[in-house]
Order: C-alpha cells, then structure tokens, then sequence
C-alpha cells in the first residue's frame, strides 16, 4: 500500500470521526465528499465527477418534484423537519434541506463501488452495475430511514406500512433514483477494468459502518430490524469476498 492509499484512506475514515465529536453532519458531508472526489478520481479517473454531479442533479430534482407537486416518486407524502438539529437551515423552495442531497452523492457513491467491486469479481458487465447499484441503495435505506423516522425524527411519512412505518413505495423510490443515475452515467462512462486496489476496502468499511444504525431500532422491533439488515450483512459479505477474489486474481 503506498503512501497516497494511505492518506486517502485516513481522510476517508476522519469524517466519522468528526461527526462523533461535533454531532454536525454538514461537517461529515463536506469531509467525506472531499475523500470521495479524491477516492473515486484515483479509482475511476476524472469521469467520476460526472456521476457525482449527475447523483446530486437527479436526487435533487426527484425529491424536489415529490415535495411541491403531486407527482411523487417515493409514491406516499412526505416532509422533512426543517428546525431539526441535524440540518442547518438551509433548504430548497422551503421544503428540502441541502444535507439530503449531499447524502444521495454519498449513500449513492458506496453502493456503485460496491457493486462494481462485486462485478468485477464476478460477473464484469456494466448492465450488471447499473441494475446492482441501486439494489445495494435500497438496502442501506432498510436501516437509515426506520432511524430517521422513528429515532431522530427528521422526518415523517403521512402513512407506512407495518416496516416501521415506512412505505413500501419509498424504497421504490429510492431503487429509482439509482437506477436513473446510474442509467445516465452509463453513458458517459466508457466502461473499464479495475483489478485490487486497497481502496476499495472503503466502501465496504463505509457500508458496514453504516449498519452501526441498527442499535437504534433493535429495541423497535427486534424481528424487522433482523430482516432490514440481512441485505446489509449479505453485500457486506460479498463485498469481502469480492475484494479477497480481486487480491488473489492479481497475485
């Protein structure tokens, strides 16, 4: 490991670490889009900023249109608590906190690496990574929204199904807007591949870190909180594999 991984993978792990201390996710988001430009330049080249700015665009339009109109992508009314702590008053049209974008690009940014790290272990298509990405999006989301609804409140749902009280039609929603970005993107990259790299480590660490969130609801609903983590735990796993098939393809 050279000394650039190093420094790229330090930086990768400092927003945590931030976020423990300030309890401000804006400095979280600002860090880790940081060590994501830099993180997916050295990987990918310059053409991941493309995807990165085309997450943001679409997200933003999609969540956007669901808010003020009646066509809503996530299929049940929503809105988020704007005088929340975790958000710092900046939104767009009154309606959409700035933070929930920046999260897309970062949620949005995991899932591709690891399901392109699973591809190229596996089955190396670029259709693979377009239908894959946003399936291993939808899964973060089994953890994330049950915690945002229920524990810290930022925001709510006018009805939900018995999965703590999320729609169904939400992780719909959010199968989605990976799909569409990772469509676009499909079009602009011009496909490659990638042998080891100790860089993809990250978002397989970023992944399981994010799991953490599951000590939250477990006194929920023990039984949903299981089968919500199982896809976690699952491409988590294949993740690991993954990059031990990669490490030893180049031995």
């Amino acid at each position: 490991m050279d000394l650039i991984n190093i420094l790229i993978i330090t930086l990768s792990l400092l927003p945590f670490l931030v976020m423990r201390m300030t309890k401000k996710f804006i400095l979280f988001a600002i860090i880790a889009l940081f060590a994501i430009f830099l993180h997916g330049i050295f990987l990918f080249g310059y053409q991941i900023l493309y995807f990165l700015l085309i997450i943001y665009v679409v997200s933003t339009i999609v969540e956007l249109v669901s808010l003020k109109t009646r066509f809503n992508c996530f299929g049940v009314k929503y809105s988020y608590n704007l005088n929340h702590s975790f958000f710092i008053k900046m939104n767009l049209l009154g309606v959409y906190p700035i933070e929930i974008s920046f999260a897309w690009v970062i949620l949005k940014y995991i899932s591709f690496n690891t399901a392109f790290l699973i591809s190229q272990a596996f089955l190396p298509s670029p259709i693979f990574v377009i239908f894959l990405t946003p399936l291993i999006l939808v899964s973060q989301d089994l953890i994330i929204d049950p915690v945002a609804v229920n524990v810290a409140k930022m925001w709510e749902w006018e009805k939900g199904t018995k999965y703590f009280g999320i729609p169904w039609q939400n992780f719909l929603g959010w199968y989605l807007v990976g799909f569409i970005s990772s469509l676009i993107f499909s079009f602009v990259d011009t496909g490659r591949v990638v042998s080891f790299s100790y860089l993809f480590i990250l978002p397989v660490l970023f992944y399981a870190l994010l799991l953490q969130n599951v000590n939250l609801i477990l006194k929920l609903d023990k039984t949903k909180t299981i089968l919500g983590l199982l896809p976690g735990i699952f491409w988590t796993f294949l993740g690991t594999v993954s990059l031990v098939v990669l490490y030893f393809r180049q031995s």
